[in-house]
């Protein structure tokens, strides 16, 4: 009995030592986070995957790719064995794509059972879509080195981006930094330069010319070169349009690749012809690593929402994208078109895509869009985009509905299409809320909608439409002109509660706070602050139900408020009530209105400042006589209960706009607009 009772309690110590042996501790479960499957870049794709690093024997482990453990993913839905939500985890690194990563219907998870992929705990994997460019490097000029990249001689490979420890290197340029200026258009595709601008390169064949336009850009290749006449003639790919249209006052254009551009550190030039890449390193190239982008798109989800077949129920967090390249057509792009045109699929392309999640993601050194996203009830939230080729986040779709896109920080885009925008919404609804948006060669928020037959301008369901809010947007229109920091040619647009400020243009076209573009139909503006533009507010043609109230729009270098109408088409219940209006500068004006057709049917109960000067000074409507006196634009019935005062704003000076409590703009029924949260602020609490 003795012996019984001593081996039950050597059986229980032994008990209790395995079960604490075996169970982790809270530093252990961190170290050790649960998934599904393990991805690594020692990992081996015969492993099984369950295991976050190799086993001592190095015969289990992680999987080394990710499309391996979408794979696996694959093969657990086959044999209807997932119960729960999938994971799969993510090991730091850089794992080069040697094709893009696709994920089909077949990947999909459920409501209850969603798949992510996400970056393990503390780690930061990069997926790249470049190639390690090792060299041998000879010396080949005063600084610059050249190497041959095989591939690329062999007509199996070009590339027209290069990055080095992770960093953009600027393409050769000439001039470096700022613009020529055309001495004269000649025709649809060619112009006379100015003496110097044009030499005698040695790589001309495939230099690239980029003329500026008004709001886009062409990006030519030069068919033949008159020295003598000093006229330069390119490849005729059919522009629709001049190649100095709406833009006579611009004409402005750089070259790109030509070797002898190649003048400053941190340039490069590739002859594709003889697979020669030239570069001018700040270090030995030992001590660079140098990648340049194999794949022009990294990942695509690939639905199709016609035919009902979605991609749904799978979550992207933590991941960063990098190194995807762009291309250019045979021909090059004589005429870019409007904003967004550039058809070139987007480096993350979600297509067919609902109830799906792209977050806390970074994705940099791309050639064109960084996100695509047409689909139902998606989120794209928390990530951050700069240093991409063409814009930040785009939609292509009708049916792209109830979308959130909130608290990203894109800023730093349109490297190579200047037209490119930070969120482009190309029809559908949802909302586009808490974004950072910054320093854009065009507008920070842009959305249209073109009508058809099928889809008449207005329709959309007013129940869905667009909310625009909370994002504050500044240093937009940095290269071209006529843009904005929202932009919109739609219909049922919510804009309220957006901080927009410092957008300037370069050209004849101003650059407004907020855009209402031709044929902007039920849309609010409400309890926005605007300050620092060339225009505060524009009202384009044929706009119709349109609202302005309770907006703060402060020193609009040229113009306040613009009620636009160049082809007399009448506005329709267009009412501007409780804004403040301020401005500095006498020399600009309050109003520019182009003819009776443009008047608002109501504007009253404002508060308009200008420090001792006449407030309705350039006031002039066409066809009527001049209103240039705050007494003929009331006797015009417009602004009878409004007051000329100061509006007291705490501390202008310093930016601060909030209001004193003696602020005569009370009286008239303003109310005080709070931007505590704009933009990424407080952003820890919301997603």
């Amino acid at each position: 009995m003795e012996r019984k009772n001593m081996l039950c309690k050597r059986l229980t110590i032994i008990a209790l030592l395995t079960l604490i042996i075996s169970t982790p501790t809270k530093a252990q479960s961190n170290k050790n986070p649960k998934a599904t499957f393990f991805v690594a870049t020692n990992g081996n794709n015969s492993w099984s995957g369950k295991l976050p690093a190799p086993n001592r024997q190095k015969t289990d482990g992680p999987f080394a790719t990710i499309a391996r453990a979408r794979n696996a993913v694959r093969l657990l839905k086959a044999k209807r064995s997932i119960t729960r939500p999938v994971t799969i985890m993510i090991r730091g690194g850089t794992y080069f794509l040697g094709d893009t990563l696709i994920f089909t219907p077949q990947d999909s998870g459920t409501k209850t059972c969603p798949i992510t992929y996400t970056a393990y705990p503390g780690e930061k994997p990069i997926v790249s879509g470049g190639r390690k460019i090792a060299g041998p490097w000879k010396n080949y000029k005063d600084k610059i080195l050249v190497c041959t990249v095989r591939q690329v001689k062999d007509d199996k490979w070009t590339f027209r981006q290069l990055f080095v420890d992770g960093k953009r290197q600027r393409r050769s340029r000439i001039p470096n930094t700022s613009f020529y200026k055309m001495e004269k258009p000649i025709d649809r595709i060619a112009f006379k330069y100015k003496e110097g601008n044009f030499k005698k390169w040695q790589n001309l064949n495939v230099a690239e010319v980029i003329v500026c336009h008004s709001w886009n850009e062409s990006r030519l290749l030069v068919s033949e070169l008159d020295r003598q006449q000093r006229i330069v003639r390119f490849v005729d790919a059919k522009a629709r349009h001049a190649i100095n249209w709406s833009g006579a006052t611009l004409n402005q254009y750089y070259i790109e690749n030509v070797l002898e551009g190649l003048d400053e550190p941190c340039e490069w030039f590739l002859d594709r012809h003889k697979g020669k890449l030239y570069y001018w390193p700040t270090k030995k190239m030992e001590d660079l690593e140098v990648i340049a982008p194999f794949l022009n798109q990294l990942m695509r989800f690939q639905g199709n929402a016609k035919k009902n077949e979605h991609v749904q129920y799978i979550n992207i967090t933590g991941l960063t994208f990098s190194d995807a390249d762009w291309i250019l057509p045979e021909k090059g792009y004589p005429d870019c078109g409007d904003v967004g045109d550039i058809v070139e699929p987007s480096a993350i392309t979600l297509d067919g895509v609902r109830y799906c999640t792209f977050r806390d993601n970074l994705v940099k050194n791309v050639g064109t869009y960084a996100i695509e996203v047409n689909g139902y009830g998606n989120r794209i939230v928390g990530n951050e985009i700069f240093d991409v080729g063409s814009g930040g986040i785009i939609t292509r779709n009708f049916s792209t509905e109830h979308n959130i896109i909130s608290y990203n920080h894109i800023h730093h885009c349109g490297i190579v299409y200047h037209s490119a925008v930070g969120i482009n919404i190309d029809d559908g609804g949802g909302t586009i809320s808490h974004n950072l948006i910054h320093d854009m060669p065009h507008s920070g928020i842009y959305t249209r909608h073109w009508s058809t037959k099928t889809q008449p301008l207005g329709r959309r369901n007013q129940e869905q439409g667009l909310v625009i809010e909370y994002n504050e947007i500044y240093n937009c229109s940095q290269i071209l002109d006529d843009n904005a920091g929202i932009f919109v040619r739609d219909s049922d647009i919510t804009i309220r509660n957006n901080l927009i400020h410092d957008v300037y243009c370069q050209g004849r076209c101003p650059g407004w706070g907020i855009y209402l573009g031709c044929e902007t139909r039920n849309t609010s503006v409400a309890n926005n602050v605007v300050y620092r533009t060339t225009e505060s507010v524009h009202v384009w043609y044929k706009n119709r139900n349109i609202t302005l109230e309770n907006n703060i729009f402060i020193d609009g270098k040229r113009t306040q408020i613009n009620y636009q109408n160049p082809r007399n088409m009448r506005h329709e219940n267009i009412k501007f009530l409780r804004n403040i209006i301020y401005f500095s500068d006498p020399a600009a004006s309050l109003f520019r209105i182009s003819g009776t057709r443009s008047l608002p049917v109501e504007s009253d109960y404002n508060i308009f400042f200008c420090p001792g000067e006449c407030i309705c000074r350039d006031a002039v409507i066409q066809g009527m006589p001049g209103i240039d006196t705050w007494e003929k634009w009331q006797e015009a019935d417009f602004d009878i209960h409004s007051v000329v005062d100061d509006p007291l704003f705490l501390d202008a000076a310093n930016d601060v706009y909030f209001l004193d409590t003696n602020s005569p703009a009370f009286e008239v029924g303003f109310k005080p607009i709070d931007l505590s949260t704009v933009g990424l602020r407080g952003n820890e609490q919301k997603y």
